[in-house]
């Protein structure tokens, strides 16, 4: 109602409410895939990725707001109608932390909880405030770049130790 917009318009474009989420989820997936690569492809150690990364994805969500709320709080959900989307992007998503650990020299080698816990570890950790705000920060440059910095320290500092 509020956006003026026939709702039947969202079952015949998308084929339905779950349509319609699985195309944001999918969105967001492509958006944090695309910041993963190219934080990867430019860092030269663990140190360089963090702080790619976590500038990258804060710019990424600040321009594109609507679409990470949408898509975190998804993505800690157990709907079965987006887990094939939750398991295609965890899975990318490692598959290009690997290659990243292999140019490094890093191990490669970790135990699925292992990677559970370190991918719920550093997405939670970027976007806690995030999430848990509700983005009433995330235009004040000030408050997201001292931000940027407590995350940024943190994830250097607890990180490492499992692939170095």
């Amino acid at each position: 109602r509020e956006a003026d917009v026939n709702s039947a318009m969202i079952s015949y474009y998308f084929g339905g409410k779950t349509g319609l989420l699985r195309e944001i989820f999918t969105s967001f997936s492509d958006r944090m895939v695309s910041v993963i690569k190219k934080s990867m492809s430019e860092a030269r150690n663990h140190g360089e990725l963090v702080e790619l990364n976590v500038a990258a994805f804060l710019d990424d969500a600040r321009n594109n707001r609507d679409v990470y709320l949408v898509g975190l709080r998804e993505l800690n959900h157990d709907s079965e109608e987006l887990q094939d989307l939750r398991v295609a992007l965890y899975n990318t998503g490692w598959e290009n932390f690997t290659q990243f650990l292999a140019k490094t020299g890093a191990k490669t080698d970790h135990r699925e909880e292992v990677k559970d816990i370190c991918f719920t570890a550093v997405l939670g950790t970027v976007f806690s405030d995030y999430l848990l705000g509700g983005g009433h920060y995330i235009d004040d440059d000030q408050k997201v770049d001292e931000y940027r910095k407590t995350v940024t320290l943190l994830l250097k500092a607890g990180s490492p130790a499992l692939w170095e």
